[in-house]
Formats: structure tokens, sequence, C-alpha cells
């Protein structure tokens, strides 16, 4: 009798001290859970994934990383961007895109990418020529239609229309320079 009760002590002891480590693990894995939660998630075939996905718009997808304007583009919002092509970065100033990259000049980066980003869902059929429209930096961005041709602040828009799950993209041939950025490393409309 005395060894079964020596047993059960025994075993006792032992689920007790292996049951603190249990809840640690546990309690690990849940605050784990709970960082993963709080890292925005970026939504399958929203407009980050449609330009990542592209191989005409490598160098956007680059620049909206490196500027943390993946995350908005690719969250739940509804945006349209008037997505510049690799083309169209290579036709900045040699350096440019470089110097914009840099962690220094983030906010100039944020600031050029979202004159290219516009609130909502905007299909062309929607804009009006000389129309002025309001960008995500702020500053306005000047649409002119003439007949089939649209031109966001004179750079020609190519290919309209594309849907993503939060949002439409139209591809343009230049980067589209805003005012407040004229004067920074060869920026000039």
């Amino acid at each position: 009798m005395k060894n079964k009760n020596i047993t059960q002590i025994a075993l006792a002891l032992s689920i007790a001290a292996v049951t603190p480590i249990a809840f640690a693990q546990e309690a690990g894995t849940a605050d784990k859970k709970m960082e993963e939660k709080a890292m925005p998630e970026i939504k399958q075939g929203s407009l980050t994934n449609v330009i990542a996905d592209s191989v005409t718009f490598k160098t956007l997808s680059a620049a909206l990383k490196a500027a943390e304007l993946d995350v908005t583009l690719g969250g739940n919002d509804n945006f349209t961007i008037f997505a510049p092509t690799d083309e169209a970065f290579q036709k900045l100033p040699e350096g440019t895109l470089q110097k914009l990259l840099l962690p220094e000049n983030k906010e100039k980066l944020r600031s050029l990418l979202l004159y290219h980003v516009i609130a909502g869902n905007v299909m062309v059929a929607d804009l009006k020529d000389d129309q002025k429209v309001k960008t995500m930096n702020g500053e306005l961005l000047e649409i002119d239609i003439d007949g089939d041709e649209v031109k966001a602040n004179d750079s020609k828009v190519y290919s309209v229309d594309t849907m993503a799950t939060n949002g439409v993209m139209h591809s343009v041939g230049e980067v589209i320079v805003p005012e407040s950025l004229d004067d920074f490393a060869g920026l000039e409309d």
C-alpha cells in the first residue's frame, strides 16, 4: 500500500513539474500567433500582388516595398494606381532611383509613389478631360483625354482598368513627378 501511495505521489510530482513547461510552451505559441496577427496581411489578388506578379512592374514593386506602401496597397482599402512600368523608371536621370531608395529619402519616395495613387476605384471611363484629381500625397494630378488617348500629367496611359481585389491599375509610360519633388535629383516634369 505504501508503494502505491509513493507511486501516486511521484506521478503527481512529475505531472506538476511538467505542467508549467507545457503552459509556458502554449503561452509562447499564443504570443507568436498574436505577433503574426499584428502584422498586416497582403490580400491575394490585391494591387500589391498584381504589381509584384507582373514582369513589367518589378521596379515599382521594389519601390513600394522600400517605401512600405506594399502593405497599404495590399490591404482592404480601395485605390487606383497609375503604375509606372520598369521602362518608365529607366527614363529617370541616372542615379535618381538609387538615391530615392536610400533610407534617408524614404519620405520623398513615398511622396513620389503616392502621387501615382488616388483613393477608390476609378476606371478610365470615370475620368474626364481637364479633370484634376487629388492624389494620396495631397497634390493634384491632371487628366487629359483626347479621343482614346488618356494622359496623367502628360504621361500616356497605356494599359487601363486592370482590376485587383482592392482597386484598379492603369500603367503609365513615365514616372509622374509632383511639383513638390521637381528639384529632387533631376526629377523635373
